[in-house]
C-alpha cells in the first residue's frame, strides 16, 4: 500500500509571493486525515513537506530486515512484509516457518521445519493457501537457491534477473521481457504503456504507474501529476503557470514557482 498525498492547485489559483515555506505547503498540499491511513499506519503531524504537513508513517520493520539480509548477499530471502512494512503473522525463511510478532518478527512459538508449518496457529489455508511461497518469489526463490549452491561451489551464477518481487512475495512494480521493462501489478500485468529498455532501467521504480492505474483509483482518487516514459513521477510538475518539483513519491519538494529550477528538478527529486 503506498501512502497518499494529493496535490490540488486550483487553476482558478491567483499567483503570490509566499512568505514561507509552510505557507506554500499549505497552499500546495491537502490535509490528510487520520481516516487516510492504511492498517499500521499512524498520522504524523508536520513530517512532510518542509516539516509542515502532516503525514501517514508505517512500520518498516520487516521491510528494513530483508533488505538487510539482501545487502549481507542472500538473494533466496522469503520473509513476508505486510503493506505498511511489518511482519506477517506467518513466517518462513532458510528451511523453518514461525508465527511472528507483527513489530518485531520475533517467534512466538517454536519454529518447524517448513514442511510441517501447517501445524502452526497462525497457519490458515484460506489466508495463506497450501503453500508459502506466493507465485512471484517462486520463480525468484528457485533463482537464489541456485545461485547459492553455485556460490558455495565457487561458480559465478551468469545472468541478470527478469523477475521482481515485493515483500509480500507479490509482483514488483516492473518486469522484463525481451530486453524491455515493463510497469507490473501485483499480478505481474503489464501496466499501460509505462516502460524502458533494460539497458536504461536505472533508477525506474514506477511510482507513478502504480499509483495511476492501482492505488489512487482503489481510494477513489486520481493522479494529478504527470508521468514519466518509464512509470517514474516526473521530478518537474505544473499546472498551468504555477510550476513546482515532486520527490519519486509524488509529493512536492519546493515552494509554488514561476518557473522550474535550471536542472528542471533533478536536484529536488
Amino acid at each position: 500500500m503506498r501512502i497518499y498525498s494529493v496535490l490540488f492547485v486550483c487553476f482558478c489559483l491567483i499567483w503570490k509571493q509566499v512568505t514561507s515555506q509552510c505557507t506554500a505547503a499549505n497552499i500546495c498540499v491537502t490535509d490528510v486525515t487520520e481516516s487516510q491511513c492504511g492498517p499500521g499506519q499512524t498520522l504524523v503531524p508536520n513530517s512532510h513537506i518542509f516539516g509542515c504537513c502532516p503525514r501517514c508513517q508505517a512500520s518498516t520493520a520487516c521491510s528494513r530486515r530483508r533488505a538487510e539480509l539482501e545487502a549481507e548477499g542472500r538473494t533466496d530471502v522469503t520473509l513476508h512484509c505486510t503493506a505498511n512494512g511489518d511482519y506477517e503473522p506467518l513466517q518462513c525463511d532458510d528451511g523453518y516457518c514461525w508465527c511472528a510478532d507483527p513489530k518485531t518478527g520475533q517467534p512466538s512459538v517454536p519454529p518447524v521445519p517448513q514442511e510441517s508449518m501447517k501445524i502452526l496457529t497462525c497457519y490458515s489455508s484460506s489466508v495463506m493457501g497450501e503453500q508459502y511461497l506466493r507465485r512471484c518469489e517462486s520463480l525468484v526463490h528457485a533463482l537464489g537457491v541456485i545461485n547459492r549452491e553455485q556460490s558455495e561451489h565457487g561458480t559465478n551464477f551468469l545472468g541478470n534477473p527478469v523477475t521482481f518481487c515485493d515483500y509480500d512475495g507479490s509482483y514488483g512494480p516492473y518486469q522484463i521481457q525481451n530486453g524491455i521493462a515493463y510497469c507490473t501489478n501485483k499480478e505481474g500485468e503489464i501496466l499501460g504503456a509505462w516502460q524502458a529498455m533494460s539497458s536504461q532501467m536505472g533508477g525506474m521504480n514506477c511510482n507513478c504507474a502504480r499509483d495511476t492505474m492501482m492505488y489512487f483509483p482503489e481510494k477513489g482518487m486520481m493522479v494529478t501529476e504527470t508521468c514519466q516514459g518509464n512509470g517514474n513521477y516526473q521530478p518537474n510538475q505544473n499546472v498551468g503557470d504555477v510550476f513546482y518539483c515532486v520527490d519519486r513519491d509524488g509529493y512536492p519538494t519546493t515552494d509554488l514557482l514561476s518557473e522550474w529550477p535550471t536542472d528542471n528538478c533533478a536536484s529536488f527529486a
